[in-house]
């Protein structure tokens, strides 16, 4: 390859040689022009129940703008690239439904909101004592029905019994019985209830239901600790109440804000040490949490298992705002371990 000298060829064509250079050399390549913005996207929707009978349908409206690009997230592992798509869920629960928007820029806005579809609001096992003595059950709803289930037990893993929309079943006076109902609509949507029995109805659970829960000595660690006073009222039989430092009585309360009329309450063993459990107690009902009258008295109690629930039936036909249950001896032990306390509204009769 032949090199040539820039100096040599400039001096041997004149100084005409070294403008061109120059002008070559100077010479600037044109700044591009940079790409107007987009206008940002905005991310909005609207939503409606399609029929006032499927509450598992619903419409949605995109409302947002400066868009190419749309995903809908129902919270349900499901999606959609539509504009404004319509969606039925499958199960009842809590669902995020998100709108994300982007333009061809990459810019993108979201949008969410959350949607409850709950199991106990759309369907009721309805009951009514029978002269035979038999419980007849049938299905309370306004939504719009395909199929029904029921189970003995709890959950579709229980004992399953018909297809048919009312069922008659036996349950011995004073003991209780769990059934599970479960439906399906015309679009394949699924609800599904527990509900505890006797031979006159529905048992109502109302531990948790509108009331402030106190105890009068708290695990060391407090009441949110891993052993504090809040497992006992958790719904999870696996957890426990322990405190440290019994001294002739520990007591647990229940304050509603409306009276209410309970009849029966459970108690459940902790997992170990069985001389921790309670062995005398009493529960009470009161108005005002100063007077208090007697529901129940309990003496030289024994649990034979751990994890065990035993069920204290008891007279009540008085509305209360306060019901406080006292421990006053142990099975032995300087420290006080349940596993569950839970009080239930029995059917009137």
């Amino acid at each position: 390859m032949r090199t040539i000298n820039i100096m040599k060829w400039i001096t041997a064509r004149g100084p005409w040689a070294l403008l061109i250079v120059l002008f070559f050399a100077c010479k600037e390549e044109p700044a591009p022009i940079p790409e107007p913005d987009e206008p940002k996207p905005q991310a909005m929707f609207e939503f409606e129940q399609i029929d006032p009978d499927d509450p598992f349908s619903y419409s949605f409206t995109n409302k947002g703008s400066n868009f190419s690009l749309v995903r809908w997230e129902f919270g349900d592992d499901s999606v959609s690239l539509d504009d404004s798509p319509a969606h039925t869920f499958l199960r009842t629960g809590n669902f995020r439904v998100t709108l994300r928007t982007e333009n061809s820029q990459g810019f993108w806005a979201e949008s969410e909101t959350m949607i409850n579809i709950n199991p106990d609001s759309l369907v009721e096992v309805a009951t009514a004592p029978q002269p035979d003595g038999s419980l007849r059950l049938s299905v309370a709803s306004d939504i719009a029905i395909d199929s029904v289930f029921w189970y003995k037990g709890v959950g579709t893993g229980g004992e399953f019994i018909t297809n048919d929309g009312t069922i008659s079943i036996s349950v011995d006076q004073g003991q209780f019985e769990d059934y599970t109902l479960r439906v399906k609509t015309p679009n394949g949507s699924y609800a599904e209830i527990n509900r505890r029995l006797t031979d006159l109805g529905v048992v109502r659970d109302l531990t948790t239901v509108r009331n402030i829960f106190r105890v009068s000595r708290d695990n060391d660690g407090g009441q949110f600790a891993g052993e504090g006073s809040l497992k006992l009222i958790d719904n999870d039989t696996r957890t426990k109440f322990l405190q440290f430092n019994f001294s002739n009585f520990i007591w647990f309360e229940l304050e509603y804000f409306e009276p209410v009329i309970l009849g029966a309450y459970t108690f459940t063993s902790g997992n170990d040490a069985p001389e921790r459990d309670p062995k005398n107690w009493r529960l009470e009902g009161s108005m005002d949490g100063e007077n208090w009258t007697m529901l129940d008295e309990r003496t030289d109690e024994v649990f034979d298992e751990r994890f065990q629930t035993r069920t204290f039936i008891f007279e009540n036909k008085t509305a209360y705002r306060f019901y406080r249950a006292t421990v006053t001896t142990l099975n032995g032990a300087g420290l006080f371990q349940l596993g569950e306390w839970r009080v239930l509204a029995l059917p009137q009769g």
